[in-house]
């Protein structure tokens, strides 16, 4: 990537003891360790940017886009839910609250 990068947030994947993260950055996640080594070579791929990214106790990514909400799997990437919008907000947090 060249230019500017910007980040989500860094998660600390779960049953890794600490040694693993999703880094999400523009429109993707990857998956390192701590040493910056890739440790799975699945990209997880947003449909839209989103503005915000949060993760879940339900080891969930949630990331908030113009348009959508996405829930994709920490684990694989893969999308498990979308809910549409027509308000597009930019929010300074985005996080889960009372397991909602």
């Amino acid at each position: 990537i060249q230019g500017t990068i910007r980040p989500h947030a860094i998660i600390i994947l779960p049953n890794t003891s600490g040694m693993e993260l999703l880094l999400t950055y523009e429109d993707e996640g990857i998956y390192i360790d701590i040493y910056g080594h890739f440790t799975k070579e699945t990209v997880l791929q947003w449909g839209e940017m989103p503005a915000s990214v949060a993760y879940l106790r339900s080891n969930q990514v949630m990331g908030w886009g113009e348009k959508a909400i996405e829930l994709r799997s920490v684990e694989t990437g893969n999308l498990e839910g979308v809910f549409m919008h027509k308000k597009a907000q930019k929010l300074k947090f985005l996080c889960e609250r009372n397991d909602k």
